[in-house]
């Protein structure tokens, strides 16, 4: 296969995951309606689950881009690092989120059977991309002054 051939299909492949990401990130109820499972209904504790996941795809496809480029070498191996500690971070955003949001008050409605608040996912959208940013922002500056796993 060329080298035209494989960079079109790589290409097409990143912003296949891209889209994944961005759909999991901020609207999870599209995608657990699009893909329906059983086993994992369109509630707000899996759009809560499926935000954290597309925050880790958002890093994986940061990871394989940024470390198509010497330039960015730091940069890669702080996304590397990310990735690596993000099944411990997510567990303790999400305990932060459940403990001082009104993510409470929303598992409860639902349970009661009333119905949600668009507000909630707005802000459910808000803090995890908030998250994702502070990630990579958090990267990119430790990087530029040269700090990162070597």
């Amino acid at each position: 296969m060329s080298d035209t051939w494989f960079a079109i299909l790589l290409a097409i492949v990143l912003l296949f995951f891209a889209a994944i990401g961005v759909v999991l990130l901020l609207w999870p109820s599209k995608f657990l309606r699009h893909f329906q499972n059983p086993l994992q209904p369109d509630t707000p504790l899996n759009r809560v689950n499926m935000r954290a996941l597309g925050v880790i795809v958002c890093l994986f496809l940061l990871l394989m881009i940024s470390g198509s480029t010497q330039a960015l070498e730091g940069f890669h191996r702080n996304i590397l690092l990310a990735l690596w500690t993000s099944p411990i971070i997510m567990p303790i955003f999400l305990w932060i989120l459940w403990r001082y949001s009104p993510l409470k008050q929303v598992n409860r409605r639902y349970l009661a059977g009333e119905a949600e608040e668009s507000q909630w996912e707005f802000r459910m959208s808000a803090a995890f991309c908030s998250l994702f940013f502070f990630i990579v922002v958090t990267a990119f500056l430790l990087a530029k002054r040269g700090i990162y796993p070597k």
